[in-house]
């Protein structure tokens, strides 16, 4: 039976990676497996699978790739550095399943690497797993699963064999829409894990037997799936060891850094990860997540004298299980808020959450009317409950009596605050009677948005209505109208595709994270033009020289930590800054050179010294040794937050703008376009001043330029980028003579210079729906002579900026 299936190949068999790899093999496929841990294939073997030295090894002449490690550092390395890397023999064409929790922004790099390698022809399948240990062994995982039409053809029966037929989940969005759904159910699992063990801590700071407490709640309406299935290995000494507590705080990490880019305030998430470097620290990594019961029961009997109110059994079981109904249901506030900032199917993230590990009764309680009020508008506003239905009061209360007694006899509860506080805040307004559902009001952050902004934020689903687009595109060109009507229709034209600026858009990797959307409600019927297309990245023109890769080198740095330090050749050009960039320890030849905050609420940030000069950012690039998670590699991970492009209503054309706040210092965008000669460059402003054009979007390239340099590439012409007919949102950004943007040089491959990128980054903090501005001249000072001259102001373009700085002339 086994020649009858296609051979796999599996790169990681930790706990989760070897039920998946070994059920597999139960089903008759022919599995070769790879692990660095030894012990593990030699398992492996044992079991039936095959073994190989390296990723290489296993994957050659395999149709199918598995690959189940612990982080994305991992997956970088096994599939694409180094000689022995799994794209070196992968068959083309063949199916790459990615199942580990990475970053949705991993992901979809991980996607542009393998085009960047020539390994575009691999069918890349976003599908991280849920279930634990035992339902990986049975093959009844519950899979997100997020790729190209062309991908699912391949990868679904395999897909199939691993997960419960009813929890395998196609979800929209391509590359990257797995593992933000599957970020999404890790709010819950993280949340839910800790609250485990703070309820069941806080069972035996009262003095209940655990046993007793443990079957109390799981027949109560304070069950959730991971109290059920942590709570037994606290009462056998947390063995087995089933999901290590350096696991969930990877997952932590990639839910808070997500918020903190998005600006979503995930409070429980961010209380639950804090605990878990708190079980860390105390060297409870390797052990079993179910073990930080001991944070909680530690300081038992140490700290004295207590004087607790509940004095039965059942009173104190009753706190227990307050507790545990106010935690539930704030998590399963946070989440699904989590999911609609991040652009997902709703009703497709309850039916996986509450089928997988994260369910609990609140979330099937109370979830349908935390996703109705985010489609009617008032998520941010709350709503009353209905007659028979649990009031948020009513939770509040009892939540406040576990905490007030936690207080009395000293015991932590560190989730059971932090729920309580989300809750007295959605009590706040003095709406009577608030619904228990609408504690998400906290995180819907006041308002909800309609649907009409909901569609402009998240861009355009193609089932939409006729009448939904006309809202976010106002007057659509002829071709965009025609297509988006006959959409997916078996007689439809695919070459309108090429044209349509909503199928360029959704085509970009990072469509279902960071939507770039188009309005214009100004009722002049203006369209972006025809002949404009979309790109995410620049074009080089054919008569551009190109230099060949033995010109080319990068950093060879152990660690991404670094390639924050002048040992790092990227940043060889920099001079340090001071006595305060060293590394802390005195060694004049390790200083900190590169351009972001390194640590705190600024990492990733632009550093002040660069926003107030303007100074070239040099950064690591896909030439280097360091992963896609380097600390300096921000413009080359690409644009960091959703744009809008506006119809601007004060005759200043379209304009760009952010749905979410933007941070000082944060990188925006890069301006885009096709690179060509300065010749070139030359000619097309002559034409366009021939046609008497007043909008030329060239910018020259002209940071390094120097006449005497021995490197004829910067002692020539500057190139220049044209943004006129290839370009990203980045074009239609106005401009200011008091801008809240400005534009950076961005070096990565040194041999590049000549060649290097325009990278936006914000000079102050922006408001959401702020337009964005740059200052399209960078010395004004001839600029403000020539506009006190009569004879030279009459052929001077006006400035329409509007600000008070205005300088009243372009150029």
């Amino acid at each position: 039976m086994a020649d009858q299936k296609p051979p796999v190949s599996f790169i990681g068999l930790g706990a989760m990676g070897f039920g998946m790899a070994t059920h597999l093999v139960k089903q008759g496929y022919t599995v070769t497996g790879f692990d660095v841990w030894g012990p593990t294939l030699e398992k492996f073997k044992a079991a039936g699978g095959l073994t190989a030295a390296t990723p290489a090894e296993a994957v050659a002449d395999k149709a199918f790739c598995v690959c189940m490690v612990a982080t994305a550092q991992q997956a970088q390395s096994v599939l694409l550095e180094g000689p022995n890397a799994a794209i070196t023999t992968l068959p083309k064409g063949a199916a790459l399943l990615l199942c580990s929790t990475v970053p949705c922004d991993y992901v979809q790099s991980l996607e542009k690497s393998l085009e960047a390698a020539g390994r575009g022809d691999i069918l890349l399948v976003d599908s991280p797993v849920s279930g634990g240990v035992a339902r990986a062994a049975d093959g009844t995982l519950s899979i997100m699963a997020g790729m190209s039409d062309a991908a699912l053809a391949v990868a679904r029966p395999l897909l199939a064999e691993m997960a419960d037929p009813a929890k395998l989940y196609i979800v929209q969005g391509g590359i990257g829409a797995g593992s933000n759904m599957k970020m999404v159910h890790q709010v819950l699992a993280a949340v839910q894990i800790l609250a485990a063990s703070e309820s069941m801590g806080f069972a035996d700071q009262l003095g209940l037997d655990l046993a007793e407490a443990q079957a109390a709640v799981l027949a109560s309406d304070a069950w959730n799936w991971m109290f059920e299935h942590r709570t037994p290995r606290m009462l056998t000494e947390f063995k087995p060891i089933a999901s290590a507590i350096n696991i969930i705080i990877k997952d932590t990490g990639i839910i808070t850094a997500e918020a903190r880019r998005s600006a979503f305030p995930t409070l429980l998430t961010s209380v639950a990860e804090q605990v878990y470097y708190a079980g860390v620290g105390r060297g409870f990594g390797p052990d079993d997540d179910s073990s930080l019961i001991r944070l909680y029961t530690e300081g038992k009997g140490k700290i004295g004298p207590v004087h607790a109110l509940a004095e039965s059994d059942e009173a104190k079981i009753e706190l227990v299980l307050g507790l545990l109904r106010g935690v539930t249901l704030c998590a399963a506030a946070e989440a699904i808020a989590f999911a609609d900032a991040v652009g997902l199917d709703l009703d497709q993230v309850f039916e996986l959450c509450i089928n997988a590990a994260g369910g609990s009764k609140a979330l099937e309680r109370f979830g349908p009317e935390i996703i109705k009020a985010f489609r009617n508008g008032t998520a941010g506003q709350g709503w009353a409950a209905a007659q028979g239905g649990v009031a948020l009061e009513s939770i509040a209360g009892e939540l406040q009596a576990a905490v007030e007694e936690a207080q009395r006899i000293k015991a932590p509860l560190f989730l059971g605050s932090a729920s309580l506080i989300a809750i007295r805040l959605a009590l706040q307004t003095g709406t009577a009677g608030l619904a228990a559902g609408a504690v998400v009001k906290v995180w819907a952050g006041g308002r909800s948005p309609s649907t009409e902004e909901r569609n402009q934020l998240y861009c355009i689903n193609w089932s939409s209505s006729r009448t939904s687009l006309l809202i976010i595109h106002g007057t659509m060109e002829a071709v965009t109208e025609r297509h988006f009507l006959h959409h997916g229709e078996p007689n439809a034209d695919p070459n309108e595709t090429s044209k349509c600026h909503l199928c360029q858009i959704r085509s970009f990797a990072t469509h279902s994270t960071l939507p770039i959307s188009i309005i214009n409600t100004t009722g002049d019927g203006a369209t972006l033009p025809p002949d404009f297309r979309f790109v995410d990245r620049s074009v080089i023109a054919h008569d551009v020289p190109v230099l060949e890769d033995s010109f080319r080198a990068g950093c060879g740095c152990e660690n991404d930590e670094e390639c924050m330090y002048s040992t790092c050749h990227c940043l060889d050009e920099l001079e340090p800054d001071s006595d305060e960039d060293s590394d802390g320890f005195g060694d004049r030849r390790r200083q900190k050179r590169f351009a972001y905050h390194s640590r705190g609420a600024k990492a990733g940030l632009l550093r002040s010294k660069y926003l107030e000069t303007g100074e070239q950012i040099y950064e690591c690039h896909a030439g280097c040794s360091c992963s896609t998670q380097c600390p300096n590699r921000v413009v080359e991970r690409g644009r960091t937050v959703p744009l809008q492009i506006f119809r601007t209503d004060d005759d200043r054309g379209w304009g760009v703008r952010c749905p979410l706040p933007i941070r000082k210092g944060q990188f925006v965008d890069r301006y885009l376009g096709e690179i060509i000669t300065g010749e070139e460059a030359d000619r097309r402003r002559e034409t366009a001043e021939l046609a008497e054009q007043k909008d030329v979007y060239l910018f020259a390239l002209d940071k390094f330029s120097d006449k005497d340099s021995p490197n004829p590439m910067l002692a020539g012409l500057p190139l220049e980028v044209d943004g006129e007919y290839i370009s990203g949102p980045s074009k239609f950004i106005n401009h200011s003579c008091d801008p809240n943007l400005r534009s950076f040089a961005r070096v990565g491959d040194h041999a590049d210079k000549h060649m290097h990128d325009l990278a936006f980054f914000a000079l102050q903090d922006i408001p959401q729906y702020e337009e964005l501005t740059f200052d399209y001249v960078s010395k004004s000072g001839d600029l403000e002579e020539d506009a006190h001259d009569p004879a030279k102001r009459q052929d001077m373009t006006k400035c329409l900026c509007k600000s008070e700085k205005c300088r009243g002339f372009l150029w």
